[in-house]
């Protein structure tokens, strides 16, 4: 059965019980420099089939925020021999531990079950209740639900380390590049390709149901030594069937399709004649309606999660810079108003920030900036940074970043512009996009 299956769903039986205290640690994930909150991870395993493996997984994902620290497990003063045994907190507080995730598994017939208490180790107070099961070939996901739930019970944000990054692997061969769609864990693992690399493919977006996604593909054909795309069409994968459909072609070459929030538009650029205009196309109707007129060239729109708004980046101000309009084309007033160049703008899923990529002389940069224009501010710099995708709580922006080899590699940052770290892809890597939708697939 296809990880897309939807058989492979797992169910979560999550926060049981949850207890509050007025003496319980308060993590502060909006600041830019923290100490990380240290957390002891107890795991007792009877048959010492999966620990390790289980316990390196939830390590990583916690540690990866820079939020939290792991202890090691020699300093343990009490290993735990089960969720009902209860600890003795002097001996947690003696090697620092703020938490303590105490926890047990069982498989029976290729059924594994995760049981956790967390602790908050000063307070001596039971804070949450935790329980998880799913088949145990999917022991990674189960694991990284477990790191979803610590991580919400700590910081109050939703967790985000059971989605998926779809991206474009580029690999040259022979002297020739090839484009292929690629999907992955959020962390980098469970890596799988989509398509085969005959045709050029770009721009992946995911639907707001994370079922299914769009992307942009055409063929080329070499014309005294230039390279002209042929067949410019815009496509949609379904994940559950495997299966690729034909959306729509247009005259012209069409570009950056994304969903609207509510699943029934495409909204993308459509360049003609020298200039580029903002489009929708409705996925039942098929009807195409034009959102923006003129000779500018308007291009990468994307939606606000309520819909009400689109953001895109546009010359028609003389340089390129960033615009909002309503939906439907009306009320354009421009957003960013500093030196270089804006691109690929895109809304958090919270509707507070929209990141984008800057560009100029002094280089590239991904930066984010409230939808009113104020608080700009970049979170990284380095050579061709661009293409910015956000996390489904809106903490952490993805990127593509070009090093001065020429490689081509997947990067994220939290919004304080701390924590910048690569996801690592089998290939080259270009245009991430993060599902919104947690554990689908």
């Amino acid at each position: 059965m296809s990880i897309f299956s939807m058989k492979k769903i797992i169910f979560i039986a999550c926060v049981v019980s949850s207890f509050f205290s007025d003496a319980a640690i308060v993590v502060n994930i909006n600041k830019g420099i923290m100490k990380p909150v240290s957390i002891a991870l107890n795991l007792f395993d009877s048959t010492n089939s999966v620990k390790d493996k289980f316990l390196k997984v939830i390590k990583n994902d916690l540690q990866s925020t820079y939020l939290f620290q792991a202890i090691s497990e020699d300093a343990f003063m009490q290993p735990l021999r089960g969720v009902n045994e209860l600890p003795k907190f002097p001996l947690w507080k003696a090697i620092n531990a703020q938490y303590l995730a105490n926890s047990e598994i069982k498989i029976e017939q290729n059924k594994m079950v995760v049981s956790l208490i967390l602790y908050d180790v000063a307070s001596e107070i039971k804070v949450g209740t935790i329980s998880v099961s799913g088949d145990a070939k999917e022991w990674r996901k189960i694991a990284h639900l477990i790191s979803n739930s610590i991580y919400e019970r700590v910081t109050g944000e939703k967790g985000y380390f059971d989605t998926k990054i779809l991206y474009v692997s580029v690999q040259k061969t022979y002297g020739r590049k090839t484009h292929r769609l690629a999907i992955m864990d959020q962390d980098g693992y469970d890596h799988k390709f989509l398509t085969d690399g005959r045709t050029i493919v770009l721009t992946p977006r995911f639907s707001p149901n994370g079922k299914e996604f769009s992307f942009f593909s055409y063929r080329e054909k070499i014309v005294n030594g230039r390279r002209i795309p042929l067949s410019a069409s815009v496509y949609r994968y379904d994940l559950m069937q495997k299966r690729t459909e034909l959306i729509a072609q247009f005259k012209g070459m069409t570009y950056a399709p994304r969903y609207s929030p509510d699943g029934s538009l495409l909204i993308f650029s459509l360049s003609n004649y020298g200039s580029s205009s903002i489009y929708t196309f409705d996925l039942v109707t098929r009807r195409t309606t034009r959102l923006t007129r003129g000779r500018c060239i308007d291009t990468s729109p994307c939606y606000s999660p309520d819909g009400k708004y689109i953001v895109f980046n546009s010359d028609r101000g003389g340089t390129q810079q960033l615009y909002i309009m309503d939906a439907d084309g009306a009320n354009i007033r421009r957003l960013s108003f500093s030196k270089g160049r804006y691109a690929t703008p895109v809304w958090s899923p919270r509707g507070d920030w929209i990141a984008f990529t800057k560009f100029g002389s002094e280089g590239f940069y991904i930066g984010i900036i409230h939808p009113d224009g104020t608080g700009e501010r970049m979170l990284t710099s380095g050579n061709l940074v661009e293409g910015p995708t956000w996390s489904p709580n809106g903490r952490v922006v993805m990127f593509s970043h070009q090093d001065y080899s020429r490689k081509e590699k997947i990067f994220s940052v939290d919004i304080t512009g701390y924590n910048k770290h690569e996801i690592a892809t089998p290939n080259n890597a270009i245009d991430p996009e993060w599902s919104g939708k947690r554990g689908l697939f």
